[in-house]
């Protein structure tokens, strides 16, 4: 399908996510559990090989991974083979961006920013099942930073879409003109050149959407760069990618109150415009851990928590009353 011509610029963001800012509010959730189900991305590690010695673009070595323009992002193997790059820590690549997979033998890389041009790669994957409407669904993945590359971005995205997703621009094909669903954000930038870094979001579906694209979807003047120290040989901000999920984890009902969250200074705040009192208050890192619990002694329609101790990041906020629950996402980063 060509791009231009989709559906897609019309669909909304389903999930808020809040960084300091006040007035933003979500609908009530009531999510069926924390557990997780059963991944939906094929091929998650990048491990199938099955057309490492035909394919004539570095992500199709990836079955049934493939690119989303005429870019081409790089599949990387910890063997010699005609499978991807060879990350040998004695010969080229490998001597000055070497990276050990987080999952298996093999993972991917993509430009995410480049200096001087508009040049974007994206991965794409058509998921094992379409996603159900009203469903929500953690979306995470493994990152890393190589430390030959002189440039870190703090903001990357999945989008999900119900037919493919092609930009045929040449020679430069740029950002995507679509609006990522899932959206990983890091105020101190994402910058180990060492170890995998986690990333995660959650989503509620619209239904249908059986594509997903992972990359970065803005331009070079609204993406957010550093320069990393160190002898770094490249200009630009690449990454590496590995493990990628997608999993069912609740259902979202329809929407009653509002629930309005502010921060600041080490406070969070919560506060329910209506009748409905605030009961119980527990927030949850994105593995499903519970990190902060407050039982309110005297309910209210608002609570005041101190976060002062929760490391930076993204927290699920969860509050209870009267035998109903809201749930927004927050982010501190301060």
């Amino acid at each position: 399908m060509n791009l231009l011509n989709s559906p897609w610029f019309t669909s909304p963001r389903a999930v808020v996510t809040f960084a300091l800012r006040a007035g933003l509010s979500v609908s009530l959730w009531s999510p069926a559990g924390i557990g997780y189900a059963q991944n939906l991305v094929p091929n998650w590690s990048f491990e199938d090989t099955a057309y490492c010695t035909t394919a004539n673009n570095p992500i199709l070595v990836a079955p049934p991974w493939f690119s989303a323009n005429y870019a081409t992002p790089d599949i990387y193997n910890m063997d010699d083979s005609p499978c991807g790059v060879y990350m040998d820590p004695n010969q080229t690549i490998g001597a000055i961006c070497y990276q050990a997979p987080y999952d298996g033998n093999r993972f991917a890389g993509a430009y995410v920013w480049q200096n001087l041009t508009e040049l974007k790669d994206y991965m794409e994957v058509r998921l094992t099942e379409s996603l159900l409407p009203g469903q929500a669904y953690r979306v995470a993945m493994e990152i890393s930073l190589p430390d030959c590359w002189k440039h870190a971005v703090n903001t990357l995205g999945a989008y999900f879409s119900a037919d493919t997703v092609f930009d045929a621009t040449l020679p430069i094909p740029g950002a995507l003109p679509v609006t990522p669903q899932a959206i990983f954000h890091n105020p101190d930038f994402y910058t180990d050149e060492v170890a995998w870094m986690h990333v995660e979001d959650t989503i509620v579906a619209s239904g249908g959407e059986r594509y997903m694209v992972i990359g970065s979807f803005t331009d070079n003047a609204s993406t957010s760069t550093i320069q990393v120290p160190g002898n770094n040989s490249f200009p630009h901000a690449y990454y590496y990618f590995d493990a990628i999920v997608v999993e069912e984890i609740g259902e979202v009902q329809s929407a009653v109150d509002q629930m309005v969250v502010h921060s600041g200074q080490g406070w969070l705040s919560v506060h329910w415009p209506s009748s409905l009192v605030v009961e119980r208050l527990a927030l949850w890192d994105l593995r499903g851990r519970r990190v902060l619990e407050s039982s309110v002694r005297e309910p209210n329609t608002r609570v005041l928590v101190d976060v002062n101790e929760l490391a930076r990041g993204t927290y699920v906020v969860e509050v209870t009353g009267a035998g109903r629950r809201a749930v927004a996402k927050w982010t501190k980063v301060d």
